[in-house]
């Protein structure tokens, strides 16, 4: 009976290390696993890859930092990584441990070959230098040279997105999440740095932008148009996405308030990291004094949103979808666009990101998970009528990304970050577009900017755009 409660505890030990939930994006684009040093970006996620020809020989990984008190090193099979592909969970086969000379490290044997791929999760504040290192009698790492491909045929059928003159109003974006915050006009004129942090959000009024910062003071921030009379209005440890109420009176947003769980297990020599769960709620704060008060959630909200109704606030909920709280009153807490939750008749296992409401509050557009890639999608603000704005082309040989959504002050229009230009050329970018409400009529606008600025996305749903009258 003792070996099989050990049993036990090994098997769900190992069901929860397998567990993982991570941005979309980094497979594609992993680096070599051969000791290069790489600068993992602060609460963001480094792919690598190496190659593994089977037949059970060892493989060892490992990594290599200065501080790596805030990393993770995981391990993920091809398999995994092609299930997740189809839209189920990610689930590492390892994690990392501390090992001899050597942050963290995994050793493995597998009878299968293919492409695997370490993950280091940076989840501190700071940006970090790291070595991965996959070494093995059978594992390469793009060191052998490789054998003389084809040269590529070019996509018979382009589809190439015409450059506009611009746009109505006053654009505010960031060049990364934790970066440069920018103003410039719609026709990208006038463009100037004014501040520097996360998730910016115009108010109503268009002569305020609140944005997070993480450090080195952390918080929830104001800054008028020109950069000046910066305010904190609340400080708190990883604050993220205020958005104004529409009288801009109140912010509602995002912080983490608990760490569950986590912490290091071992069996004889042999150690693992289990992954902490952190609780994620919304708070609200009077816009003046920051005065502060909570607002009834789930335990991962991200994104809030804020209807012209002026109670009710949608967010994403990761573990669940799309989630309606409100002001006043007590809200069902039930997804009601996309549902996560295995089992259930309206199981949608389809991830769904950074809802935003119409200003006329009858729409709410989103990011939706369309396997390799990230779509535009719209629904009735009751969660109704889900549709795509964008879509793959088909006969393209790769697809692009459409991420962060905004609307226009109007609502007749849709501004988004997209990585489509340069997909078959190597030189793929992201830069900003438009379209219409209604998926129609989209074009290119601030390539002046995006020439001059690299963007950078990270697929956390974070907000990189706003858009004022």
């Amino acid at each position: 009976m003792k070996h099989f409660r050990i049993a036990i505890l090994v098997t769900a030990l190992f069901v929860l290390l397998a567990s993982v939930s991570l941005a979309q994006g980094g497979a594609n684009d992993a680096l070599w696993a051969d000791g290069a040093a790489q600068t993992v970006a602060p609460h963001s996620a480094l792919w690598f890859r190496f190659d593994y020809g089977g037949n059970n020989k060892q493989i060892d990984v490992t990594l290599d930092a200065n501080d790596a008190s805030h990393l993770r090193l995981a391990l993920y099979t091809p398999q995994a990584v092609q299930a997740w592909g189809s839209g189920e969970k990610l689930n590492a086969v390892g994690w990392g441990s501390s090992v001899q000379n050597h942050a963290l490290g995994w050793s493995g044997r597998f009878h299968f070959n293919g492409t695997f791929y370490p993950v280091v999760y940076n989840d501190g504040d700071a940006a970090v230098s790291v070595q991965v290192r996959a070494l093995g009698e059978n594992v390469t790492t793009g060191i052998v040279t490789a054998p003389p491909k084809p040269t590529a045929i070019p996509n018979p059928f382009p589809n190439d997105t015409p450059i506009g003159k611009g746009v109505n109003g006053k654009i505010a974006l960031l060049d990364a999440q934790g970066g440069n915050l920018y103003t410039v006009n719609g026709d990208g004129t006038n463009l100037q740095r004014i501040s520097f942090g996360m998730d910016p959000q115009w108010n109503h009024a268009g002569n305020a932008i609140a944005l997070a910062r993480q450090g080195p003071v952390a918080g929830i921030f104001t800054v008028d148009a020109s950069g000046g009379s910066e305010k904190l209005l609340y400080g708190t440890s990883e604050p993220r996405s205020p958005d104004w109420s529409p009288d801009d009176a109140t912010l509602v947003f995002t912080r983490q308030t608990a760490v569950k769980g986590g912490g290091q297990i071992c069996f004889g020599a042999r150690c693992f990291n289990i992954p902490a769960d952190s609780q994620w709620k919304l708070g609200l704060l009077d816009a003046r004094d920051g005065a502060y008060r909570d607002v009834p959630t789930t335990n991962h909200a991200f994104t809030p949103t804020w209807n012209a109704d002026g109670t009710t606030i949608a967010y994403n909920d990761t573990a669940l979808g799309i989630v309606k709280t409100s002001t006043t009153g007590t809200p069902s807490l039930e997804p009601f666009i996309g549902d996560l939750r295995p089992g259930v008749g309206t199981y949608d296992p389809l991830q769904v990101r950074s809802p935003q409401f119409s200003p006329d509050g009858a729409k709410i557009v989103m990011m939706v998970g369309q396997p390799p890639v990230w779509q535009i999608a719209i629904a009735n603000a009751d969660g109704s009528d889900r549709h795509l704005l964008t879509r793959m082309n088909y006969l393209d040989f790769t697809h692009a990304n459409n991420v962060a959504p905004v609307w226009s002050p109007d609502g007749k229009q849709i501004l988004f970050l997209s990585d489509r230009n340069g997909i078959g050329s190597g030189s793929r970018k992201w830069e900003i577009f438009v379209m219409n409400a209604d998926g129609s009529n989209v074009q290119q606008v601030l390539k002046n900017v995006t020439d001059q600025i690299a963007l950078q996305y990270s697929f956390q749903g974070e907000r990189m755009l706003s858009w004022t009258k």
